[in-house]
């Protein structure tokens, strides 16, 4: 059995010309699409903005480890004072033994001292922690004036959800992060919702 092809129409010279302009457009836009994909597909050169970025995110990290490695090195808080924010409300929260400054650290281990110096109440200072901690983030700690793994547990997830630097030590950043309770001296009622006024 014998194929035959079949037979072509007999084309004039013109529109040979087009069909072998359009073929060459169909070429040409076939080829401009590959080569659009592969410049998509190659790695970014150096000089490219997502470098700087990149470094300065580590910069950031880097900055905030050593913020979060100062802040570790603070002073054992040995008292509690109401920190006032307004006329009418204030907030009750650790502080440093003798004065109204803040600017102090507890974490995990302080039984309620840390070391051998006996001077000041550490323990109201964190029972004042875990009192609001309870309070404003619906924990559970019992309130014993012990930072143990329980309230560092806590304050580590107090700290991821604010996204700031998760070590399980409460200090200044952990403090102006958190949620607060507030305490009204005129009236003697706490607030109703905690807010971060600091």
């Amino acid at each position: 059995m014998a194929f035959t092809l079949p037979k072509l129409p007999k084309l004039s010279g013109r529109t040979l010309v087009v069909l072998a302009a359009v073929g060459a457009l169909a070429v040409g836009a076939v080829a401009a699409n590959a080569s659009k994909h592969q410049q998509a597909a190659a790695p970014k050169p150096a000089s490219d903005q997502a470098a700087p970025l990149t470094a300065n995110k580590a910069s950031d990290q880097t900055s905030l480890e050593a913020a979060a490695a100062a802040e570790a090195k603070l002073g054992q808080c040995r008292s509690a004072r109401l920190i006032p924010v307004n006329k009418t409300w204030g907030i009750p929260m650790p502080s440093v033994n003798g004065s109204s400054s803040t600017n102090c650290n507890l974490k995990y281990g302080d039984n309620p001292y840390r070391d051998s110096d006996r001077t000041g109440d550490p323990e109201t200072s964190i029972q004042v922690l875990q009192r609001n901690l309870n309070s404003c983030y619906g924990t559970k700690l019992t309130v014993d004036g012990i930072y143990g793994k329980n309230t560092r547990a806590v304050v580590t997830m107090v700290q991821r959800k604010h996204k700031i630097i998760a070590d399980g030590i409460y200090g200044p950043k952990t403090r102006s992060a958190m949620n607060w309770r507030l305490y009204s001296t005129s009236t003697r009622t706490w607030s109703k919702t905690c807010s971060s006024p600091l």
